[in-house]
């Protein structure tokens, strides 16, 4: 339990100085007067929004007799569960309906925290795998460590210089995460599931495909991919 709580702190503190470096210049937050003290109040409510989410679609997926135990639920490290999925997705639907809430600028928010949340993904899948026991040099391991870290690079190389020029709108470079995630996730969860079958049955690929579709179809729509082939 002490591991896997020094993990997400870990990650926590990964995410946090990401986007104190991504944001502490930003002329947008300058012009709605977001301090960092404010950034970093939203990030510890989207972290939280996004562990509660977690362990909610874990519980609707895996175990619906933790709704009528409070404490089994809340207890997460003495009663282990979660659904990185349902984290991400909650996360950002709480990023929504803060932003919208407080009249925040959404897309650069979204894209911010999902460059952090990015760049968390290696070493919080690294210590995954290592408390779970799983040898490290076997193919899904070392396929979804290697791909967060060279999409770390991408997004910082490109997508944090496109999104400074204007290349991108806003909100494009965060959609563009949630497809890549959805995607190193299905097929991790092909290659581990997919000769049993399992694949087709775990709720939680069915929550990554929509995320995939939803987030392709909402990034296509952003930047009228479709309208610029045609012309």
């Amino acid at each position: 339990m002490n591991f896997f709580l020094i993990f997400i702190a870990i990650c926590l503190f990964i995410s946090l100085f990401v986007i104190y470096y991504l944001s502490r210049d930003d002329l947008i937050f300058l012009r709605k007067d977001l301090s960092t003290e404010k950034i970093f109040n939203i990030a510890f409510l989207a972290f939280f929004a996004g562990l509660f989410f977690s362990r909610l679609f874990y519980a609707a997926f895996y175990s619906l007799k933790m709704f009528t135990n409070p404490l089994v639920f809340f207890l997460f490290p003495y009663f282990p569960g979660l659904v990185f999925s349902g984290g991400i997705v909650g996360g950002s639907l709480f990023l929504v309906f803060y932003s919208r809430l407080k009249n925040l600028p959404l897309g650069r928010i979204f894209d911010y925290f999902s460059i952090s949340t990015l760049c968390s993904l290696p070493i919080g899948y690294l210590g995954y795998f290592i408390l779970s026991g799983k040898t490290l040099m076997s193919f899904v391991p070392v396929f979804i460590v290697l791909s967060y870290v060279v999409l770390v690079y991408v997004f910082f190389k490109f997508l944090y210089r496109y999104i400074q020029k204007g290349v991108i709108k806003d909100g494009s470079a965060g959609l563009i995460f949630l497809v890549l995630f959805s995607s190193v996730s299905l097929i991790a969860n092909i290659f581990l599931s997919f000769k049993n079958m399992i694949f087709l049955k775990d709720p939680n690929n069915f929550l990554l495909s929509l995320t995939l579709l939803v987030s392709l179809v909402l990034f296509i729509r952003q930047e009228r991919i479709i309208r610029f082939a045609r012309r």
